[in-house]
């Protein structure tokens, strides 16, 4: 018997599925300058004191809820 459809996709070379090797890197790379991005400013956060928390409008619940996140979540 000869198929002459098949029922999977065809597969895609590497460079499309993924990108280009290059690209990958830099994404990755950006991710990674993102998340230590939010390691810093989470913690700059949890060190500021009360007064400066109400000068830029934040109170130390929300303090709270963005230094507990993992650097991860937005």
């Amino acid at each position: 018997m000869i198929r002459t459809q098949s029922r999977h996709a065809p597969a895609l070379p590497l460079a499309t599925a993924f990108g280009t090797p290059l690209a990958t890197l830099s994404n990755l790379a950006s991710i990674g300058a993102l998340w230590r991005r939010r390691i810093q400013t989470r913690r700059a956060l949890a060190r500021m004191d009360r007064h400066l928390l109400s000068d830029i409008g934040l109170t130390e619940a929300d303090v709270q809820a963005e230094a507990g996140k993992p650097f991860w979540r937005e």
